[in-house]
């Protein structure tokens, strides 16, 4: 009994960990947008993650997906890192970032809807009800951004990344029930960057270029919240359930705003801090009525 104890803490800090860390990488990304074009973001931050998986890869003793799995993985890859990053990336060239974060966080809710309707999962009303109340702080957050809620094309794009997440999502937790999630991710990690390089032109131009502090933030986003981050998260939807685990990427958006303020000056309004607020104790309300189930 211990074990599995231990064991779920360890993925819950793991959890937590990951939303602080994709808190921050929408502030990266914002960083570095403007010495970089979209498609070359994606393929340079995911070339990066992609070279760090390798040597991983190498020690491990080169472990390839059976043939049949290629289909799944090759999915895994193209709506997890291919998609989803070209629809943030394009995305927030017209669309600010609590209206980014906004959309972005009707993953939970796709996930656990897609979840409840093939019966995987099983959300009871009080659940229900904290994930609202954690939608509706996030709402209240975006709206007391300083340029307020904008919806155009990018908004669009946003929306579809977050389909595709919720995708990737399901095939991830299906496919490390038989794989190490390490292996998992670096197969779509491969295949994700494979997809990206055709959206980008001048790689080698381009990172000649780039910043000393553009470095940082892509290099940042390439190790951590990429190939480190993503690891972990296909450990922790195996180990956690989902309704848990989606619960927390609520929590993103307050962490987002708490790091543009602390690294890009972005002062946040009276608003916006409410917003957090609730969506906080919206994240609470699921994952203590999460551990009395459990218990």
């Amino acid at each position: 009994m211990s074990a599995p104890d231990h064991t779920r803490r360890w993925a819950t800090f793991a959890m937590f960990f990951n939303v602080v860390a994709w808190g921050m990488s929408w502030v990266n990304v914002r960083a570095v947008l403007p010495e970089v074009g979209s498609g070359q973001l994606g393929a340079m931050r995911y070339l990066i993650a992609s070279s760090v998986m390798l040597p991983i890869w190498l020690y491990r003793g080169r472990p390839l997906p059976a043939r049949s799995d290629w289909p799944t993985v090759a999915a895994l890859g193209l709506f997890g890192f291919c998609l989803y990053n070209l629809g943030i990336n394009y995305g927030e060239r017209t669309v600010n970032a609590g209206t980014g974060s906004m959309l972005i966080s009707c993953i939970p809710v796709l996930v656990i809807l897609l979840g409840v309707l093939t019966g995987r999962e099983k959300v009871g009303l009080l659940a229900w009800l904290g994930i609202g109340l954690s939608m509706g702080g996030v709402v209240l957050t975006a709206a007391g951004s300083a340029t307020g809620l904008t919806f155009n094309l990018g908004s669009l794009l946003i929306l579809g990344a977050a389909l595709c997440a919720a995708i990737q999502t399901l095939i991830s937790k299906s496919l490390t029930q038989r794989y190490a999630a390490v292996d998992v991710t670096t197969w779509a990690v491969w295949l994700g960057t494979l997809g990206l390089l055709p959206f980008s032109h001048d790689l080698v131009g381009t990172a000649g270029r780039l910043s000393a502090i553009g470095w940082v933030h892509l290099v940042f986003l390439g190790m951590v919240p990429a190939a480190l981050c993503y690891t972990i998260w296909s450990w922790v939807l195996v180990k956690l359930p989902i309704t848990t685990v989606m619960s927390a990427v609520y929590a993103i958006p307050v962490f987002s705003v708490f790091f543009g303020w602390l690294i890009l000056g972005e002062q946040p309004s009276v608003m916006t801090l409410l917003g957090g607020a609730v969506t906080l104790a919206g994240v609470a309300w699921v994952q203590t009525l999460t551990r009395r189930q459990k218990a």
